[in-house]
């Protein structure tokens, strides 16, 4: 027998120290059970880098959490720990994805809760709390009236109508600037980043997060770079033409602006290099969470392609509150019940972020008679479409079916709005500007076009698949339909036109 040298033998007697050390901790303390983790990597490599809350579905079935990922399949594990334990769950975990990608200094201290998040929350609600968004009503009004004139003059150009409707309404309010046309390049460069970021990867299910060495590979670092450049576009570009506006005292009214005034009553150059982040950083994560109201648009119109008599009926109802010579206003929303529940089973039957953002627990806790160690990342499971054991928005009867007339049949089922923008302290702040957004379009439509098939050549209707694309927002795959303005509703257009002037 051969001598093992001690430089070998060593690590290999710390590792199976730590690992017994482990294990008799652990068996102190019941821990949720979960999938057997791998020697070294954990769980890492059972989560899939696509769709990973179908494989968090399944593991529901044989476990009812998973360590050190804890996955939220009800409403009641969400709200009892997300929102009713804030103060512990409110933090993000650290990720060399956001690290890497994003390209922030500093990033995991700008996402993770303390004085830094709390001053970026207060930030973003004094442009979208419930009474501020009023004053943003003039905005999107006249965003619906270039969103309806586009869809007039090139009807076969919708799917990029809506998305300079998305970009068109962020950019006013952050940055003051006209967007009318897709092609115009803050909507390009905000149209990149986003893109590329989505394509990055899901939250909590990339593999470079749980063994960060990987982010050295080539190809992983390629891709870092290319994403970075692009993010740092859409931060600093837009950012850099509203200071410029500033100093020449020749600026739209917009948040940007008003974040700088308030950061610095002295004058944009008195800014400090924080602050100026932190305008940066607050401003530009706005386009990506607004992104997602196209991604609810698209799947809408997927939706009234897919069930043309859900879209009658919601016109039926539209025509019997809206008169000929006008469109739909947010005075109207409490008079078109049906509509309502068509929007909040767009969001449930394709939930546009199906696992949320990830948070980070702060200090140990116990739950149901399971102990949860500090440092354990939580998500919450919204949607699965692959298995019968429902996620939180599919504890409904027939989950897979896409059928509005659930929220009128019973009242008291889970409206998607509630939970989909998140928990507790880490809900979205913009939420009420986005489903004001949703609305206003989806009621516009209904109001003043025909939604329909596509037909071929042979004048045969096409009858799409209803696909969507793997990433972190859950887009439809791109799909023929037929989109029609009402010729009697062009005196409306016009009417409303007309109110916008005055």
């Amino acid at each position: 027998m051969h001598d093992i040298p001690l430089s070998c033998s060593l690590p290999v007697l710390l590792i199976f120290l730590y690992m017994t050390f482990r294990r008799l901790s652990s068996s102190r303390m019941k821990l949720p059970p979960g999938p057997r983790p791998v020697l070294f990597l954990g769980n890492a490599l059972q989560i899939p880098s696509t769709s990973p809350q179908f494989t968090f579905t399944k593991w529901l079935e044989e476990y009812v959490f998973q360590q050190p990922m804890l996955v939220l399949n009800t409403l009641e594990s969400a709200r009892d720990l997300l929102h009713k334990r804030s103060s512990i769950y409110s933090d993000r975990p650290k990720f060399v994805l956001l690290d890497e990608l994003m390209g922030w200094h500093n990033a995991s201290t700008i996402v993770q809760y303390g004085p830094r998040f709390r001053r970026h929350r207060r930030f973003i609600q004094q442009t979208f709390n419930q009474v501020a968004i009023n004053e943003l009503r003039a905005i999107q009004e006249k965003q619906i009236s270039y969103l309806l004139q586009d869809i007039i003059d090139k009807p076969e150009q919708t799917d990029d109508h809506l998305q300079r409707f998305s970009a068109g309404i962020i950019m006013k309010v952050t940055y003051g600037a006209d967007v009318k046309s897709i092609n115009d390049p803050l909507v390009q460069i905000a149209h990149r980043a986003e893109l590329l970021t989505i394509e990055s990867g899901t939250p909590s299910a990339t593999l470079v997060d749980y063994i960060p060495a990987l982010k050295y590979l080539p190809t992983w670092a390629r891709k870092a770079a290319l994403v970075k450049e692009a993010v740092d576009a859409m931060f600093n570009v837009p950012y850099e033409i509203v200071k410029s506006q500033m100093i020449s005292g020749v600026v739209s009214p917009c948040m940007t602006s008003r974040l700088m005034a308030t950061c610095s009553p002295a004058g944009v150059n008195s800014l400090s290099s924080e602050d100026e982040e932190d305008i940066k950083r607050v401003v530009g994560t706005m386009h990506a969470v607004f992104s997602q109201t196209q991604c609810v648009l698209s799947t809408f119109i997927l939706a009234m392609v897919l069930h043309p008599q859900v879209f009658n009926k919601a016109q039926a109802e539209m025509n019997g509150v809206i008169a000929i010579d006008r469109l739909p206003n947010f005075e109207d929303r409490d008079s078109l019940p049906y509509l309502e529940s068509v929007i909040k089973e767009v969001c449930r039957w394709n939930v546009p972020v199906p696992l949320g953002l990830p948070h980070r627990l702060m200090d140990d806790d116990v739950y149901r008679d399971y102990h949860i160690p500090k440092g354990t990342t939580v998500v919450s499971n919204y949607f699965s479409s692959e298995v019968q054991l429902p996620a939180i928005l599919q504890n409904c009867s027939q989950p897979q079916l896409f059928r509005p007339e659930r929220y009128l049949e019973d009242p008291h089922l889970l409206d998607p709005r509630e939970v989909i923008f998140g928990f507790g302290r880490r809900r979205c702040p913009g939420r009420h500007f986005a489903d004001r957004n949703v609305w206003l379009v989806a009621a516009s439509l209904v109001c003043s076009t025909i939604i329909g098939k596509a037909k071929d050549d042979a004048g045969r209707e096409i009858t799409p698949e209803a696909r969507f694309l793997d990433g972190f927002v859950r887009h439809p795959a791109e799909f023929p339909y037929s989109i029609k303005f009402r010729p009697e509703k062009m005196s409306a257009l016009s009417n409303w036109n007309d109110a916008l002037e005055t």
